[in-house]
C-alpha cells in the first residue's frame, strides 16, 4: 500500500523565477527530503506543484508561506487502485 501524499502547488512570479527558491526555502527548513522524487511538475503559467507525505503538508506550506511565498495550496491525492494492488 502506497503511503499517503498531499500535492502542494506554489503560485511563482509570471516568469517561474522563483522556483529555485521554493527548493532552497525547503533545504533550508529541512524539508527538501520530503518531496518525492519524479514527482515536480510545471502547472499552469507561473505554478510548480510536488508531492510530498501526507503527513508533512503542513510542515512544507507553513515553510514556504513564513517565506514570502503567499499563494500556495495544498489537495490531497487519492492513490488509484492499481497503486494499491
Amino acid at each position: 500500500m502506497s503511503k499517503a501524499e498531499s500535492l502542494v502547488v506554489v503560485k511563482l512570479d509570471h516568469n517561474g523565477g522563483q522556483a529555485p527558491l521554493v527548493f532552497e526555502v525547503l533545504e533550508q527548513a529541512g524539508l527538501l527530503g520530503e518531496v518525492f522524487e519524479n514527482e515536480l511538475e510545471l502547472l499552469e503559467s507561473g505554478a510548480m506543484g510536488f508531492r510530498v507525505p501526507r503527513d508533512r503538508m503542513a510542515a512544507v506550506v507553513l515553510a514556504l508561506e513564513c517565506n514570502g511565498f503567499a499563494d500556495v495550496r495544498a489537495y490531497e491525492v487519492q492513490p488509484s487502485r492499481e497503486t494499491e494492488k
